[in-house]
C-alpha cells in the first residue's frame, strides 16, 4: 500500500474527504484496488472510520446525477444507514405501542318499559363508551403506534395524534392528527364489519376505508399522498369533496386557498419512515421549515438570497450533524448552532 498516501489521509477529516477528488471519484466508481486501499485504511486508522464513512454518505447524497451510482452501491449506502433497521428505530422511538386513556360516558336513553306487558322482550340502559388514545413525540423522536383494531400508525418527530369513536355501537373512528404520520388502516373490524377512520387536520377531514396514506398537517398546510386503497377529503374551505386514488399527492393551504395534485414517488413521501430523508430541487426555505419541525431548530439567515436557491440530497433522518454539512458544502455556508437557532452566514 502507498505509504505516502496513508500519511496523506490520516489527518483528513470527514470534509477533507469530501473535498477530495480521488476520494470522490472511489465514491462514485470505485475500482477494486482502490476499495482495498481504504479497507486497508480504516483497519490502520480505525479512528477515521467514522469521518471516511460520513464524506462517503455526504457525497452520495450531494451526487447530482444518482443514475450514475451504481445499483449495489445505492443497496450498500442505505444497507450502512439501516444498520439493525430495529437499532435505528429503537433509538428514534418511544414506544411501539401506546396504553389507552379510557374515558367513560353513561347517560340513561329510555326506562325500563313494561317488561311483563313485552313478552320478556325487554330495552335495557345503553352504556355509550368512548375511548380515547392521545400519543405525542418529541423533536427528533419517531414512534411506532399500534391502534385498538391492530392498524398501525408511524408518528413523525414533532406530532400528535388523538383517537376516539363516536355514532351509533361507536362504530366510527375519529383522529385529530397535528404534524405528520403514516398510516396502515385495517379495513375491517374484529367482527369483520366495515366502519371507517375520519382523520381532522388543520384545514380539513380524511375519509378512510382500509388504505396506506401519509398525511402532513403543520400550520396552514396539509399534504396528503395515498399509496394504496382510497380516500376522500371533505370540508375543504371552498372546495367540492376530493377523491384521492393510489398515487395522487394533493397539497393545499387553507390561508392562501391553494390546491394542487400531482403524482408522485412514494419514496419522496414517506422515505422518513425508513429513516431518510430526501430533498428534491427543495426551496432553502422547506429546508428550514424541515429544520425547525423535525429538530426544534430555527434559523437566523444574513443573506436573503439563500431563500430563492434549492437543495437536492438524499440523507439519514436522525443525523442533523451530516445533513448541516451537506448544506455548508452544497450552498457554500458556514452554520453554527447557538440557543435552538441556526446562524447562517455565507463563507
Amino acid at each position: 500500500m502507498n505509504q505516502s498516501l496513508f500519511n496523506k489521509y490520516k489527518s483528513f477529516s470527514s470534509k477533507d474527504f469530501a473535498a477530495d477528488d480521488d476520494f470522490v471519484r472511489y465514491v462514485c466508481h470505485p475500482t477494486e484496488a482502490e476499495s482495498l486501499f481504504w479497507e486497508t485504511f480504516c483497519y490502520v486508522f480505525p479512528e477515521k472510520s467514522r469521518d471516511v464513512r460520513e464524506a462517503k454518505l455526504l457525497i452520495q447524497a450531494l451526487q447530482p446525477d444518482h443514475s450514475e451510482m451504481f445499483p449495489t452501491e445505492v443497496e450498500s449506502l442505505w444497507n450502512d444507514l439501516s444498520t439493525k433497521q430495529d437499532e435505528i428505530f429503537s433509538s428514534r422511538q418511544i414506544e411501539d405501542i401506546f396504553q389507552p386513556a379510557i374515558v367513560k360516558k353513561s347517560f340513561f336513553m329510555a326506562s325500563v318499559l313494561m317488561l311483563s306487558c313485552l313478552s320478556g322482550v325487554f330495552l335495557v340502559h345503553l352504556l355509550k363508551k368512548e375511548e380515547i388514545y392521545e400519543y405525542k413525540t418529541g423533536f427528533e423522536q419517531v414512534a411506532t403506534l399500534l391502534l385498538p383494531d391492530s392498524s398501525k400508525v408511524i408518528l413523525n418527530a414533532n406530532s400528535s395524534i388523538k383517537l376516539w369513536t363516536s355514532g351509533w355501537l361507536n362504530e366510527t373512528r375519529e383522529m385529530t392528527l397535528k404534524g405528520e404520520a403514516h398510516f396502515n388502516i385495517n379495513k375491517l373490524t374484529s367482527s369483520g364489519m366495515y366502519h371507517k377512520l375520519l382523520v381532522h387536520t388543520n384545514s380539513g377531514t380524511i375519509e378512510v376505508t382500509g388504505t396506506i396514506f401519509n398525511v402532513f398537517s403543520r400550520g396552514s398546510k396539509t399534504k396528503v399522498y395515498l399509496k394504496e386503497g382510497g380516500i376522500k377529503l371533505n370540508h375543504l374551505p371552498d372546495l367540492p369533496v376530493i377523491l384521492m386514488h393510489p398515487g395522487d399527492y394533493i397539497q393545499y393551504d387553507v390561508l392562501d386557498k391553494t390546491i394542487s395534485k400531482n403524482k408522485v414517488a412514494p419514496e419522496k413521501i414517506d422515505s422518513w419512515t425508513l429513516n431518510k430523508v430526501v430533498f428534491d430541487k427543495t426551496p432553502f426555505s422547506d429546508v428550514l421549515s424541515h429544520l425547525k419541525d423535525i429538530h426544534g431548530l430555527d434559523a437566523v439567515l444574513k443573506n436573503k438570497s439563500l431563500v430563492d436557491k434549492s437543495f437536492t440530497g438524499i440523507l439519514p433522518a436522525d443525523d442533523l450533524d451530516l445533513l448541516l454539512k451537506a448544506l455548508e458544502e452544497a450552498f457554500d455556508i458556514n452554520i453554527s448552532i447557538k440557543d435552538n437557532t441556526l446562524l447562517i452566514n455565507l463563507k
